[in-house]
């Protein structure tokens, strides 16, 4: 008990020690769609949450996932209530991950049935880097969380499937020593067991489809490690393969093939998932050059000689545990755990995240289950000196390795300078490293990185609307419209690209075309606001005043909180001769925004034309004060 304590205080530690930095992370990549931007976490509410359950979320179905992030959101509030701060998202990475690691940490006692064998193998699975991007991505909790309740399905089916405890015998029935009890209190325990792996592994599932893997690696511990008969096995297990096939339809559902930009043949499906096998054999043995995009999509894969030779390591390795396997269950049922835990993503079957690469690190997670057992049992029955030695050391270097990796997910910035650098031909992140240096104002070479990300795919809408809006920042208007028209020929519903070309029309001075492309928008999206609020300006420009009035109150019906919206609508009224209406409005856009400067230069415009002077200068005073703080050069530091 003793050292179960102390081995119980380094898995936690330990990781916290490695993972304890992402505190002061950034949102990274999906991070925006998932959790900071998701209008349902913005605000919390009941109906928000039911959605996450009623239907699919950015085409997938995790409502386990986003359930725990709608919990987290109302401790996370900033700015007023109109963001997020990630810290408490990233810290609820860090401590799942380590509630992960003690589960598996269980497992191993009751698979190798010794502390310390068991602590290494729980402590590789906590610390190889090949777990950072799970843990150090706010997006990656879908893959912890899922991890972890398929942990917890396992560990209460081996609770469940173990022989019932001995018993000590006394008086005459000395002879039956090792006798097994079991009475309705052993049975009641077992049921409890069942009932709870059973309801964890549905959680898992709706935390993660990949997760429908777990009852294959139950399974294999029962029949290779607990030696139970097929018959018990199958029986048991028979509800959670049901539950499976029914998810699997969900998925396919939810995440149709139909966007994939390369579908697989049949045939070249085993080469691929071979070939991802031989990928993550390589990055286990030598977690090196990691990355959030390998690029190793299907139709590159299949076009290079190397798919007919990477397989034969896996199966070499594979045909190697085949003939150990009675000699050594443990080893064979932590290879094929490792296989199991990737099969929903080697490539077999086709999925969304090929487009960009069909191996990536957080696909591992639940896989790295099996190396753990492995590294369990070879120190049960191998553990002299020296090999604890090594295997201190080794594990100690992947740490040092993995706090290093977590590293590179601190913003977008270092972590697409990262993957360009590991990956020069990857568009993701490219086109990742534009928007965050977008962010930081240095457009020059956001749109290098654009013009790259295009260059490597020109399809990618996105680029082509991001670089866009920086051309017509530079005034480069001709360029801008092409680029925005590339994005629409693409995508001809993509709404965001059609203001921004209308943005470029207006400010090229093609009034009129700009108008078209937002009356073609309303017919897109009637229910955006900034589409009415813009048309509303151009129409002021054309002087049809009635029809702008018009599109700005339609543009703050929809949203109350537009401030904007309101001085212009107000601005429009006052010039119509309705102060009292033009004061309600300016009055409403300084509420939703104290330092909206011309709001207040409006708000004393009317004021004064209604003699009510001394109100007026003082709106006007904070209207020149907010206007020089805007414009005053920065101190030097």
């Amino acid at each position: 008990m003793k050292h179960n304590k102390l081995i119980l205080l380094i898995l936690i530690l330990l990781p916290l020690a490695v993972f304890w930095q992402t505190k002061s992370f950034d949102f990274v990549w999906d991070d925006e769609v998932n959790v900071a931007a998701n209008r349902y976490l913005n605000p919390v509410t009941a109906e928000n949450v039911i959605h996450f359950w009623r239907e699919p979320y950015e085409s997938l179905y995790i409502p386990m996932s986003y359930t725990i992030w709608a919990v987290i959101a109302p401790f996370a509030r900033v700015d007023g209530g109109r963001g997020l701060n990630p810290a408490p998202f990233h810290t609820a990475n860090v401590l799942l991950h380590i509630l992960s690691t003690l589960v598996l940490f269980a497992i191993l006692k009751i698979l190798v049935r010794h502390e310390w064998p068991a602590g290494a193998g729980a402590l590789l699975f906590a610390l190889h880097p090949v777990q950072v991007e799970a843990v150090a991505w706010v997006t990656g909790l879908k893959d912890i969380l899922a991890g972890c309740l398929s942990l917890v399905a396992v560990w209460q089916y081996l609770r469940f499937a173990l022989p019932a405890p001995a018993e000590p015998v006394t008086g005459k029935n000395k002879k039956h020593l090792n006798a097994r009890f079991d009475g309705p209190e052993i049975k009641r325990k077992k049921f409890l067991h069942y009932g709870a792996a059973g309801l964890a592994y549905l959680f898992a599932l709706l935390a993660k489809p990949s997760a429908v893997v777990t009852p294959v690696i139950a399974g294999l511990l029962d029949l290779v490690v607990l030696r139970r008969s097929f018959r018990q096995t199958a029986r048991a297990l028979a509800g959670w393969i049901l539950i499976a096939v029914l998810f699997v339809v969900v998925t396919s559902v939810a995440q149709p093939n139909s966007e994939l930009e390369f579908v697989t043949p049949l045939l070249g499906r085993p080469l691929i998932a071979a070939d991802a096998l031989a990928f993550y054999l390589y990055k286990l043995a030598l977690p090196l050059w990691l990355t959030a995009d390998y690029g190793r999509v299907p139709e590159l894969v299949l076009s290079h000689n190397w798919i007919y030779i990477t397989w034969i390591v896996p199966a070499a390795l594979a045909a190697s545990i085949w003939l150990a396997r009675k000699r050594a269950p443990r080893l064979a049922a932590g290879a094929l755990i490792f296989v199991v835990g990737i099969l929903p993503v080697s490539g077999l079957a086709p999925f969304m995240f090929q487009n960009v690469s069909t191996v990536a690190d957080r696909y591992l997670y639940l896989s790295m289950a099996g190396p753990s057992l492995v590294l369990a049992w070879c120190l049960s029955v191998r553990g002299n000196r020296w090999v604890v030695v090594v295997c201190s050391l080794g594990l100690a270097l992947l740490g040092i390795k993995s706090a290093w990796q977590t590293g590179y997910w601190r913003d977008d910035a270092a972590l697409f300078t990262h993957v360009v650098s590991v990956n020069p031909r990857s568009w993701t992140g490219y086109y990742g490293l534009g928007r965050a240096l977008a962010e930081r104002q240095e457009n020059e070479q956001a749109i290098a990185s654009f013009r790259e990300a295009i260059r490597l795919k020109p399809e990618l809408t996105n680029a082509h609307f991001s670089l866009g809006g920086l051309l017509v920042n530079r005034g480069d208007f001709a360029a801008a419209i092409r680029h925005y028209r590339r994005a629409l020929e693409i995508a001809p519903e993509f709404v965001a690209a059609r203001l921004g070309l209308a943005n470029a029309l207006a400010r090229a001075g093609e009034i009129d075309a700009a108008i078209a492309e937002l009356r073609d928008s309303i017919k897109l999206d009637p229910e955006r606001a900034e589409i009415h609020f813009n048309l509303g300006n151009l129409l002021v420009k054309r002087g049809e005043l009635a029809e702008a009035i018009a599109q700005f109150e339609r543009a703050v019906a929809i949203r109350p909180d537009f401030a904007a919206a309101h001085n212009n609508l107000g601005r429009l009224i006052a010039s119509q001769g309705d102060l009292t209406g033009a004061e309600k409005h300016f009055r409403e856009a300084l509420q939703i925004a104290p330092d909206f400067a011309e709001a207040h230069e409006s708000l004393a415009l009317a004021l004064a034309q209604q003699g009510k002077t001394q109100e007026a200068e003082w709106h006007l005073r904070q209207a020149q004060r907010l206007k020089q703080f805007r414009t005053a050069p920065a101190r030097p530091r």
